[in-house]
Formats: structure tokens, C-alpha cells, sequence
């Protein structure tokens, strides 16, 4: 009895210490630090055009067709079209960019690297991104 009214003690003055040692800074009430990704085709559309723009030294242009996203992954589907055209008359290669959620960000990622080894027509076992957008990688 006295061995568990001693432990009981030990838990209810730690959990005083924690409290007392905790912060109420209401400033901070609000902001978001790290955060997780959100799969908007403006988001991966944005971030496709920053792919685009690092792949051709700012001479290109993303024109977005549709978007995908599945288990923290993304497929942004469209055009790598020369800059300054209008959508209607745009011109490029047809471009799958895919991307894989990291914490707050959307990292670019390469099909060599993600799809895994396409030898006999199925999802292969080594893929990284899901099933569901493997699509992706047999347009690649």
C-alpha cells in the first residue's frame, strides 16, 4: 500500500513539474511549424512549374492538364511547352512530373528512381510510388 501511494506521489509531482515547465504563449496559438502537404492541383501545379523552371533555366512553361494523388504521393499531368504561348495554342512534350510528400513539402522525383522495374506489364514489386498513380510512370 505505502509502495503504491509513493508511486502514485512520484507521477502527480511530475506531472506538476511538466505543467509548471510548460510555456502559454498565446502568441504562437495559430501558426503552423513543419505541417503536412495538401494535394490541390494548384499546389502541384505551382510546384510542377518550379521543376519546369529549374529543368530549363526559366525558358519554359508548365501547362497543367490534370493532377493525381494518392498516399502522400502526387502526379502532376501536362505540357513542357515553350514559355509566353497561350494555353489554347500552346505546343511541348506531353510531361508527368511526380512528387512525393515530405513533411511540408513536395519533393520532384524521378521515375528511374520511384517506379521500379516494369518488366512484364504489372504494378512491379520494387515500386515506390502507388499503384494507383503508377499510370504515370508508364508515360514517363
Amino acid at each position: 500500500m505505502r509502495r503504491t501511494v509513493a508511486l502514485a506521489s512520484v507521477s502527480v509531482l511530475s506531472i506538476g513539474l511538466l505543467a509548471a515547465c510548460s510555456s502559454d504563449d498565446s502568441s504562437s496559438e495559430g501558426e503552423m511549424v513543419g505541417g503536412m502537404t495538401e494535394c490541390t492541383d494548384q499546389i502541384i501545379n505551382d510546384e510542377a512549374q518550379k521543376v519546369v523552371d529549374a529543368e530549363s533555366g526559366g525558358a519554359n512553361q508548365w501547362y497543367p492538364d490534370s493532377v493525381e494523388c494518392s498516399d502522400g504521393w502526387a502526379v502532376a499531368f501536362g505540357m513542357n511547352g515553350e514559355a509566353g504561348q497561350s494555353d489554347a495554342d500552346a505546343s511541348g512534350a506531353p510531361t508527368n512530373i511526380i512528387f512525393q510528400a515530405e513533411g511540408q513539402f513536395w519533393i520532384p522525383k524521378d521515375p528511374v528512381d520511384v517506379c521500379g522495374t516494369y518488366d512484364d506489364g504489372n504494378y512491379p514489386s520494387d515500386a515506390e510510388i502507388p499503384e494507383k498513380l503508377y499510370d504515370a510512370c508508364l508515360s514517363a
